[in-house]
């Protein structure tokens, strides 16, 4: 599921990477213009669909943008952080809630 997701993903991003090649051989104009929209509607929408399956996944979102930010873990800092702003979600040493030596007291 995961794998097909990707390559619809990589395929939409293709799609649009050949758009904007064809788009420069277009003049100047109304249509260009139509066509830029287009372009960038497609960008976001893109965006959006590789948000919403980064958080079916169970990846941090940030949102200081929109579509949001995936946020990445970074091991070294042991924080969720996102890639446009500085925001961060560190991360939480785990507990053993499984009894240790300081239980027996």
């Amino acid at each position: 599921m995961i794998e097909q997701i990707s390559d619809y993903l990589s395929a939409g991003k293709d799609a649009v990477t050949i758009l904007k090649g064809l788009r420069d051989l277009i003049p100047n104009g109304k249509q260009k213009d139509d066509i830029d929209a287009k372009i960038k509607d497609a960008e976001k929408a893109l965006r959006t669909a590789e948000a919403a399956a980064a958080k079916d996944l169970g990846y941090h979102l940030c949102r200081c943008t929109f579509p949001p930010q995936i946020m990445l873990y970074q091991a070294a800092r042991k924080a969720h952080a996102c890639p446009a702003c500085p925001n961060e979600i560190l991360t939480q040493p785990s507990v053993n809630r499984r009894g240790g030596s300081w239980m027996a007291v």
